[in-house]
């Protein structure tokens, strides 16, 4: 049947990668029951014969027929129940077993993630010190950059070759770079000022653009000030420019990447409509694309703020996100942004309050840019009882990325931080008053608020509440 992914059912089976997936989520099968399955699976809706069964699974070799009654059992178990509540392995007496006719599908397109190219700043004639300082902050930015799976970063040689090659931005999206960060470095006297700006390179757009200016005497500090602005300020900006760039296009043509970015506005709304619509195209994303972790962890999240922000989620829904959580940490194990999504689900629904904190440690330690990572490292310390560490956090995520799309959420869990520490009403619950009036409003007065359905079931999971007076109560990742 070729060499593409067979369809049976919900399962997808993917012989060059040795795997099966049920509605995007890994099925865990033993290497013979693997090899019966694919021998089903190639017999094309006909019935396989026990013998043929028998040197699939155990080529050369010579086994009892109650090895491949065992096997096919643990298959069955492993498949589960059709929606008629029959076996999806059928007997055929005096034959052997039977799939029903499976389906081809098309190899899977890989994920067009936008690809971002850092562009060489520019210096002053003749300046070779400012040169080296410039051709600095694009490699670190490069770097930094390079952390976020979000999107693709082109490399420091193809980069400064667009330089070499003397190529304008209607050349570089030829190439298929679809961003560039430019930039320029000027001195005067001790004084540093760096320009930089994002240009989204169809058209020529400008979508963000900022001056710093620093002391060259301390050339190193202020560096690593450019490189952890400029990072917390472009992130949130292609992103914000990719949802719009998926809202234009025609709905028959949405692919896997685009149906997530479209659920991303929908993805925080409070109202379970919204939540709903958000969960949809999140499990139609993944749908389309099995293994697209980010898609897999939001749709888990997903289902989590059916907890956290509504009125509460079913059993069914719980057990999904667990499911998507682990099956997003197996298909994405090297992204920090998804083993911090899933951290937090296998913490809020699942009860896995050790190995959230440690996933967290993890995260951070790999992507300490990105403002999402930390706003949920944070609020893992919070609800662990360590306040003021969590406080820190929320607060750095701030400063890392001031333009960020959930920066509201921030600036209420610091404002919920100062409340559980029964602090003086914080200067930040004023600036979430807007966004969340009646968070902020228990934050301002020092209050505890009147328990609700949601925080009484906070409270009586989390192992280290209610927190100490001094918010030290316990350590979190760092224990």
């Amino acid at each position: 049947m070729g060499t593409h992914n067979i369809s049976f059912g919900p399962f997808v089976l993917d012989r060059a990668a040795g795997s099966v997936q049920r509605d995007g989520v890994a099925v865990p099968l033993g290497q013979r029951a693997f090899d019966l399955l694919v021998a089903l699976v190639e017999a094309d809706g006909a019935a396989v014969d026990k013998d043929a069964l028998m040197a699939s699974a155990w080529p050369g070799l010579f086994v009892e027929e109650a090895n491949l009654s065992v096997q096919i059992a643990a298959l069955r178990k492993a498949l589960g129940k059709a929606p008629d509540g029959q076996e999806w392995i059928t007997t055929v007496p005096r034959v052997g077993y039977r799939l029903p006719r499976p389906t081809r599908l098309p190899d899977a397109v890989p994920m067009q993630r936008p690809t971002v190219a850092v562009l060489p700043f520019t210096t002053p004639p003749d300046d070779r010190e400012q040169a080296y300082f410039a051709d600095g902050v694009v490699e670190d930015l490069i770097t930094a950059l390079s952390r976020f799976r979000t999107f693709a970063v082109v490399s420091r040689n193809a980069s400064f070759g667009y330089r070499e090659r003397g190529l304008d931005a209607a050349a570089i999206a030829g190439l298929g770079v679809r961003y560039v960060v430019e930039g320029m470095v000027r001195r005067r006297g001790a004084q540093l000022r760096v320009s930089v700006r994002l240009v989204e390179t169809a058209g020529a757009t400008q979508l963000w653009a900022q001056q710093f200016d620093g002391d060259g005497a301390a050339l190193f500090d202020f560096l690593d000030a450019v490189v952890v602005a400029v990072v917390g300020f472009v992130e949130p900006e292609v992103r914000r420019a990719e949802i719009e760039r998926a809202r234009r296009k025609q709905p028959g043509s949405l692919d896997a990447y685009d149906l997530y970015l479209r659920a991303l506005p929908l993805f925080r709304g409070t109202s379970a409509e919204v939540r709903a619509e958000a969960i949809r195209l999140l499990e139609e994303s993944i749908r389309l694309d099995p293994g697209f972790a980010t898609a897999l962890a939001h749709a888990a999240w997903a289902y989590e703020r059916q907890e956290t922000f509504g009125l509460g989620a079913t059993p069914e829904e719980r057990a999904r996100a667990v499911q998507l959580a682990e099956a997003a940490l197996v298909a994405g194990p090297d992204d920090p942004l998804v083993q911090a999504i899933s951290g937090l689900v296998l913490m809020a629904l699942g009860g896995q309050w050790r190995r959230c904190l440690a996933m967290m440690g993890e995260a951070v330690a790999a992507n300490p840019n990105n403002a999402t990572i930390l706003s949920l490292a944070a609020f893992c310390n919070v609800m662990f009882g360590d306040l003021e560490f969590g406080r820190e956090l929320y607060l750095k995520a701030l400063q890392i990325s001031p333009g960020a799309l959930d920066n509201y959420e921030l600036l209420v869990g610091v404002g919920l931080a100062d409340l559980f520490r029964a602090t003086s009403p914080s200067r930040w619950s004023g600036h979430c008053a807007a966004s969340r009036p009646m968070g902020s409003g228990w934050a301002h007065t020092g209050r505890w608020p009147p328990p609700t359905p949601t925080s009484s079931a906070w409270t009586r999971r989390a192992p280290r509440w209610p927190p100490s007076a001094n918010g030290r109560r316990t350590s979190g990742y760092r224990a």
